[in-house]
């Protein structure tokens, strides 16, 4: 699919980050050490929203808070298997022929929102809803493919193989504890299609203006209500949902004048407290049933997230106590050395199968958007294609590699694709003929010069000392990020191009905003999950991720082949050479680096489990106990 389906933050996913004085070890205290029944987290990140569904909500962020919140069919394990959470429900293949392939998805009876009110099928509609591009036009909502005006339901799931595939609406059974999903044909990696819960009366109940929890009988009422105007696409009643679903769950803050129906849960906690740069405090839900059964010995009752966007004050943070969990895909080689040497912590640093880092260089506004980028790699003609080439060419992705991430991870190497996993045999096939190699090859100096040539095709004065492209890079304001930019900037300078650095605090804001004063981008996607079309929703022309205009015929072709057609191993490897090729010839970017990660965590605590995927630490927050 284009994007997870996260239907809120607390919603189940459709599978569904001061200055150390000095590196002595400190004597460790798990923070809240009196209670011993809180874990303190580490969250690099703002926290922006309880709904980490709509397309500016989806961050990582806001996603740990919704693992914690929120259990639907399947979760991923630190094995990177994908669980199939029976505590919540079961999924079968009812139909499968050509033209025919129905899904029943059964939610377990007796579950129950944080709130008392029976979880069922119902609750599981709002997927369709959010994803379905058909269901928004023809309800009235808006068409997702037109970017000039954003659908009642902001939503980063339209697109992909639900949206492609879906025929008509879902049916509940009589009991509403099923729903049947039909899709026009088999489909691949199916699992991951199912729809994520999400509490639909309080929805209705905030559309209505409600600003408190209802008793249960006005909650099952508003339920039944939600079914009614789904059936019936009555637009204005869904619009008001829309509403509220996209922008209501953005807050700054959660306390006692918060309205409550923004906090139901059916994960194992709910959010009691929030500071906007600060914290998050979540408390267990009592009623919390969807998933594995908590520990009950030195059990955790409250979870908080701290929030310590500075790295070096973060490891400081568990040094000190104040946090009980450490972990960071940025981290830098001081980070390793000072963690490793504190004696009451444990720390692990691997290669996440999902995470990993990479340039992208803006090549048009998103079809259809009103803000316009109109620098020098706009566009595809061949100038904009030699210059973008050319940035790629210098951009010194052995010495960004050699510098700052084998310091952490001694075995880490340039990453050649978006596609496949490094070391895998396809990752070598493909990488070896998709055209790649070429910014690998010679020495660093040799590329550069070469791309000094392709620069100097269009601007004849551009040397090492008079760079006339200029261009603007954006990447977040961390220690790590700003050192790569550095070496980025000073090595490309000697090809021609005069880069002004921006380090934001907000960089997702930038992104996301489709801002055009920014002609390079440079973060971090972390899959969260595995499937046949991987990366697809980076590259397709209407990718939820895509917000670069990045636009072509051919590999939408074969992206939705790789979402929505079962192929062979062999089939699915020579596509992925196919989109890779293609890519690299268009010259949109480069990915940098698998992200060497590190976690740590205080020794007196049990079960921590870092996982390669999704909810990498939050996961099996109920194997949590001290």
């Amino acid at each position: 699919m284009k994007a997870k389906l996260a239907l809120r933050a607390m919603a189940a996913t459709a599978t569904t980050a001061l200055v150390v004085a000095s590196l002595s070890a400190g004597v460790i205290t798990p923070a809240q050490a009196a209670t011993q029944s809180t874990v303190t987290l580490l969250s690099t990140g703002d926290i922006t929203s309880l709904n980490s569904g709509t397309a500016d909500g989806n961050t990582s962020y806001n996603s740990t808070v919704g693992s914690l919140t929120g259990m639907g069919f399947t979760y991923y394990n630190s094995d990177a298997e994908l669980v199939m959470n029976t505590k919540f429900g079961s999924m079968a293949i009812i139909k499968k022929a050509a033209k025919d392939f129905q899904i029943k998805y059964t939610v377990a009876k007796g579950q129950q929102w944080s709130d008392g009110t029976p979880i069922n099928a119902i609750d599981l509609l709002l997927t369709h809803v959010v994803c379905s591009d058909q269901y928004s036009k023809d309800a009235g909502l808006g068409d997702p493919v037109d970017k000039k005006v954003v659908p009642a339901f902001d939503s980063g799931c339209y697109g992909g193989s639900y949206a492609d595939h879906v025929v008509g609406l879902p049916s509940i059974s009589s009991d509403k504890m099923s729903l049947t999903v039909k899709f026009d044909k088999p489909l691949p990696d199916w699992e991951l299609l199912a729809p994520g819960p999400s509490p639909v009366h309080s929805l209705v109940l905030m559309s209505e203006g409600k600003k408190s929890l209802q008793s249960s009988a006005v909650n099952q009422a508003a339920q039944a209500n939600f079914l009614r105007v789904f059936r019936a696409k009555s637009t204005d009643r869904m619009k008001a949902m829309g509403k509220v679903w996209s922008t209501g769950y953005d807050v700054t803050k959660v306390d006692s004048s918060t309205n409550p129906l923004l906090l139901i849960s059916n994960g194992g906690f709910i959010v009691d407290k929030f500071t906007y740069g600060s914290s998050m405090t979540l408390v267990r839900n009592p009623k919390y049933s969807s998933g594995p059964a908590m520990k009950t010995v030195n059990p955790i009752n409250t979870v908080v997230i701290k929030i310590i966007t500075d790295n070096t004050a973060a490891v400081q943070a568990l040094r000190n106590g104040d946090i009980d969990v450490y972990y960071n895909t940025l981290p830098t080689a001081n980070d390793r050395l000072t963690l490793e040497a504190m004696p009451n912590v444990k720390t692990i640093t691997k290669i996440g199968a999902g995470a990993y880092s990479h340039l992208d260089l803006r090549v048009s506004n998103a079809a259809g958007e009103k803000d316009t980028y109109t620098g020098p790699f706009a566009g595809n003609s061949q100038k904009a294609k030699d210059l973008r080439k050319a940035f790629l060419l210098a951009t010194p992705r052995q010495q960004i590699v050699d510098t700052l991430i084998k310091p952490v991870k001694s075995d880490a190497a340039p990453l050649d694709t978006q596609f496949s996993f490094y070391g895998t045999a396809e990752y070598k096939a493909n990488t070896a003929a998709s055209g790649v190699a070429e910014y690998s090859e010679g020495t660093q100096a040799q590329r550069t010069a070469k791309a000094l040539a392709l620069v100097q095709k269009h601007y004849p004065t551009a040397s090492a000392t008079n760079a006339p492209v200029k261009l603007t890079f954006a990447h977040a304001n961390t220690t790590l990020r700003n050192a790569i930019a550095k070496l980025v900037i000073a090595e490309v300078a000697k090809a021609g191009f005069d880069v002004t650095d921006y380090a934001s605090a907000d960089l997702f804001g930038l992104r996301d905003n489709r801002n055009s004063k920014y002609d390079i981008f440079m973060y971090g996607y972390a899959l969260t999950a595995i499937s046949q079309s991987n990366s697809s929703g980076n590259y397709r022309s209407d990718g939820s991720n895509n917000v670069f205009g990045w636009a072509d015929d051919k590999l939408d072709a074969i992206l939705k082949s790789l979402e929505g057609d079962i192929l062979t191993q062999k089939e699915v490897t020579a596509k992925r050479l196919a989109a890779d090729k293609i890519i690299i010839e268009n010259a949109w970017g480069l990915p940098l680096y698998a992200n060497p990660t590190i976690a740590a965590y205080s020794k007196d605590l049990k079960g921590i489990d870092p996982a390669p995927l999704g909810s990498v630490i939050t996961w099996n927050f109920f194997d949590w106990s001290y």
